[in-house]
């Protein structure tokens, strides 16, 4: 019995036919899969809203995570700065470095708008006027800004991935400056290493320095 045809057969055709015939099958199957994806453009539609609320939710989530560190960061350095009892390089490094973090803060705290948390309340002790708590402290804060920026930066959406780029590149040169008013070797790694945001929360928590309950 002779088989049903089923359909053109690439034997005996030469490697320019074969390639033609190939070609056009590809085209067709395109054609059917084109056809599939505009029906379902609702039901796509639909989902990248959904995926695209999930996404702001995500990021106000990790806007408000960085934001309570670079308010400690801020309000530290501030203080340090407004008393004036550490000398030198240091009471310099307080001042510059308490502009930036405030910066970081008015810029935070503009993303997220009525978001944003209240302010929290902050007792120091002699971290902002002994010179060698201080220094030891602002080395801490600034490893762990890096950090918390690397770990999170890449989950957060496209519109803010370059505003997290350039603070946490600021919060590098810091942590550098720090060290090396420490002697420390500034530059002691090829590459950070990211901190969960569990990881971080508790390094804030074990500070002490937060008076406002979480």
């Amino acid at each position: 019995m002779r088989q049903r045809d089923s359909g053109p057969s690439l034997q005996g055709r030469s490697p320019d036919q074969q390639r033609v015939t190939s070609r056009a099958a590809f085209l067709r199957r395109a054609g059917i899969l084109t056809a599939t994806l505009g029906a379902g453009g609702a039901a796509a539609g639909l989902l990248g809203e959904s995926r695209s609320a999930a996404s702001i939710g995500h990021d106000v989530e990790i806007l408000n995570y960085v934001l309570r560190l670079e308010s400690l960061q801020a309000a530290f350095y501030s203080q340090a700065a407004r008393e004036g009892a550490l000398s030198g390089v240091l009471h310099q490094l307080a001042r510059v470095i308490a502009r930036q973090e405030r910066d970081h803060v008015t810029f935070l705290r503009r993303r997220l708008g009525d978001l944003a948390p209240p302010e929290r309340t902050y007792d120091f002790g002699e971290a902002t006027a002994d010179d060698r708590i201080f220094a030891d402290t602002a080395r801490r804060l600034e490893e762990a800004a890096v950090a918390a920026y690397i770990g999170e930066g890449p989950n957060l959406g496209r519109s803010l991935m370059v505003p997290f780029a350039q603070m946490c590149s600021v919060e590098a040169r810091h942590a550098a400056w720090i060290a090396d008013v420490l002697h420390m070797d500034p530059a002691p790694r090829p590459a950070d290493q990211a901190k969960s945001p569990a990881e971080i929360l508790a390094f804030i928590r074990e500070t002490g320095f937060e008076t406002t309950s979480s």
